[in-house]
């Protein structure tokens, strides 16, 4: 079978659009405009899969912006909410009632202990003086139960320490003995002194046993100093008060200068007033704030912090972390239980005077990075346990895996994967 040969001026004749549109619009009825539909499908499908295999590979520029990788210096900060107080604050209690018959100082006057405050007249009933009584008997027992307590903590505290250092030092002297090629347990009542594996793993095992007994029996042992001080406070809140139900002359219970005091001559007042004065004993300040588990190691004592406040809003202050706990307190929620640290930090001598006590908000530079190779955070993608960054290749995007260091508020460091002066893709933010 011969090929029919078309000449090339009657195929092009045939393609002219002029023509191809004459003889579609000769076509009758709904053909004519079924074909049209057919006609922008094709060419719709066509030119689609065109298009996409010309951008195959290369970045859709509506969805992300270019950046490149740069080396600059970087910090990693952790921001917290702390507590500002004065570190000494005496709060005198009001009495169940009472009338100020007389007031010999006024806010703002240092005051020495055993200095007359202030002098009152007791109404409190016989009811109420036995019941203040009664407070101050289950303080006094709850104190005096409380020190046992830390008492025997510290007894077997102190058990745990030797039974630590003897495991510590049994480990230390097989380690020593296999680093210069001896292998020989002396104590070994056999035939063989040579170490046997399950004797290596014992005593690897006690020691670490012995560490987490020792952890234990120290925070314990914390815990009831805690409790110590505690019923120490309840105990001389309750023992004012029992002294309050009767006439007194108020005196201070410590050096220092006198604050909060909001009563008048003459003036009735009862236990709802809450104090009738307090005492501050030191000017230093201080500010405590709550770590987590994760957050607690990256503090050090004498890290540079910063904390701005409500009241000063323009200003930022300068401070120092002074002490971190190696002991947590345990939170029991709704959700389980989760471990705080507290963590303590000094200000900066400051002219400024603070209202006690002051929520504030600290910033701790935790780590420093000088010249390490950055790319903005939200170029970093996280995805079934890795991180990768898409990068620009020769006009088309590459996903490469990175390695990742110190992350701060905006930029993250990459350890490798990336090159300095690479261009990467960054997704755009959706705007609201």
């Amino acid at each position: 079978m011969k090929l029919k040969h078309i000449p090339v001026k009657s195929f092009i004749k045939h393609l002219n659009p002029f023509v191809l549109f004459r003889r579609w619009w000769s076509i009758k009825g709904i053909k004519k405009w079924l074909l049209l539909v057919v006609v922008i499908v094709v060419f719709s499908i066509v030119g689609n899969q065109v298009n996409a295999a010309i951008n195959r590979g290369k970045p859709n520029l509506g969805k992300y912006q270019m950046a490149v990788v740069v080396k600059q210096d970087m910090t990693k900060t952790i921001t917290k909410e702390g507590m500002l107080r004065y570190n000494g604050v005496v709060d005198y209690p009001a009495p169940s009632s009472g009338i100020i018959t007389d007031i010999w100082v006024k806010n703002g006057d240092e005051v020495k202990k055993g200095q007359n405050i202030l002098k009152l007249q007791s109404t409190a009933s016989v009811q109420e003086q036995t019941e203040a009584w009664n407070q101050y008997a289950a303080a006094k027992s709850a104190f005096e139960t409380a020190q046992t307590t830390k008492m025997t903590t510290q007894v077997t505290l102190e058990a745990a320490r030797q039974t630590l250092l003897e495991a510590a030092q049994e480990r230390q002297n097989m380690d020593d003995r296999f680093g210069v090629g001896k292998r020989e347990n002396a104590s070994a009542d056999r035939p063989s002194k040579i170490f046997t594996d399950n004797e290596i793993e014992a005593i690897k095992s006690e020691e670490t046993q012995s560490r987490s007994k020792f952890a234990i029996a120290e925070r314990e042992f914390k815990t009831a100093d805690v409790h110590v001080q505690a019923a120490q406070a309840a105990l001389n809140t309750s023992l004012w008060k029992y002294q309050l139900t009767k006439d007194a002359v108020i005196t201070a219970p410590v050096d220092g200068q006198i604050t909060n005091l909001n009563v008048q001559k003459g003036e009735t007042i009862s236990s709802k007033d809450g104090f009738l004065f307090r005492i501050v004993n030191s000017g230093e300040l201080l500010i405590s704030l709550k770590a987590s588990e994760s957050e607690v190691l990256q503090f050090q004592v004498g890290q540079d912090t910063q904390f701005t406040t409500s009241v000063y809003p323009e200003a930022t202050f300068s401070a120092r972390i002074i002490t971190v706990d190696t002991i947590g307190t345990e939170i029991k929620n709704d959700n389980g239980s989760t471990i705080e640290y507290l963590v303590k930090i000094k200000p900066e001598s400051t002219d400024k005077k603070f209202p006690s006590p002051l929520t504030v908000d600290t910033e701790t530079v935790v780590e420093r990075k000088p010249m390490v190779l950055s790319v903005p955070n939200a170029a970093v993608t996280y995805s079934a346990g890795k991180r990768t960054v898409n990068a620009v290749v020769h006009g088309k995007m590459e996903t490469r895996e990175v390695v990742l260091g110190i992350i701060s508020d905006q930029n993250t460091e990459i350890i490798s994967g990336l090159s300095e002066g690479d261009t990467i893709l960054v997704p755009k933010v959706k705007k609201l």
